[in-house]
């Protein structure tokens, strides 16, 4: 178990989870199981966490309700900017919980996003789609090919809030309208249930990043629908005139005035990091999100490490003699 879950398991103690609305329960591999020999042979792994993903629950994932539900450690998502759909596939049979496929810093298309949530679906991960920026029809879009929430950027206002929730959730909380897509599997019969299920497990999420949204930070947390307040830590910083950084004493008032007003609204707060010490601080002090580190800036580090490593390794044996 990583270090900062242990933590979470070890020091926390959580209270009561708040009720959000009706929790899928997915069935366990092997029930119904309808599989030819040559599936049971050949794909056993991939074919019993896709079992786990059936009927139009499986298009949900529930994020809504895991976000709220306290005897969980945080959520972490993986954000993923790069348009290989393989990317999402190999996330979710490494165990990812959930990736966000972020089209806002990301240069990824409209057809990549499709293959990436039908990935995200065969490898039993949640997708997260943030668009580059608010757009209703774009969101929409996403939510009907299976995404399993939104997260929006530089949102600064209650309206504007208001205005993400219209487009995202069906009537009475928004407008959204009628799915037809892969989010009921192609088959009109699953529509009723996935209506009455997506604003109970569909997750929200809108990112404060600039001194107008923390001037209005109370407005937004008490908009019916959202789910998350995610501080977006660069640009929040930058609008403060300072170096990206919580350890700048103006940006970790800022993150408990997030966190007091989640509280205050019942609405989880998120924030960028995965760093373990400062997973473990901001976890005990009330962060349910915790959003990665890009695959890109991963590969670098563990290139640049294994290079670094092999490097010492041809040095030694150098040095012995050897070569």
């Amino acid at each position: 178990m990583p270090e900062f879950l242990q933590f979470w398991h070890e020091t926390m103690d959580p209270p009561e989870a708040r009720k959000v609305g009706h929790v899928a329960v997915m069935p366990a591999p092997g029930d119904a199981d309808l599989r030819t020999d040559d599936e049971q042979s050949c794909g056993d792994a991939a074919l019993g966490m896709a079992q786990q993903m059936t009927t139009h629950q499986g298009n949900l994932f529930g994020l809504r309700q895991r976000i709220h539900d306290m005897s969980q450690p945080p959520l972490v998502i993986q954000p993923i900017t790069l348009s290989d759909p393989a990317l999402v596939e190999i996330a979710g049979f490494a165990g990812v919980e959930a990736v966000l496929l972020d089209c806002e810093h990301g240069m990824i298309g409209t057809e990549s996003i499709r293959s990436m949530l039908a990935h995200a679906r065969a490898s039993g991960v949640a997708p997260v789609f943030r668009p580059r920026s608010f757009d209703a029809a774009t969101c929409r879009q996403a939510l009907d090919q299976g995404a399993a929430g939104i997260h929006v950027a530089h949102i600064d206002s209650a309206g504007q809030a208001e205005a993400v929730v219209e487009a995202c959730r069906y009537a009475p909380l928004g407008k959204r309208e009628m799915s037809l897509g892969r989010a009921i599997d192609y088959d009109i019969s699953n529509l009723a249930a996935y209506v009455a299920d997506s604003n109970d497990q569909l997750l929200l999420t809108v990112m404060i990043e600039s001194l107008d949204a923390l001037e209005n930070i109370d407005a937004i947390a008490a908009v019916p629908g959202i789910d998350v307040l995610h501080v977006g830590m660069a640009d929040l910083t930058h609008s403060m005139g300072l170096t990206f950084g919580e350890e700048n004493p103006p940006v970790a008032e800022a993150i408990d005035r997030v966190l007091a007003a989640g509280k205050a609204h019942n609405v989880a707060v998120g924030m960028p990091t995965e760093d373990a010490d400062e997973v473990a601080h901001w976890a005990a002090k009330g962060i349910r999100y915790f959003e990665a580190d890009t695959p890109d800036y991963v590969l670098r580090r563990l290139w640049a490490n294994r290079e670094t490593e092999l490097r010492d390794v041809f040095d030694a044996v150098r040095s012995a003699g050897g070569g």
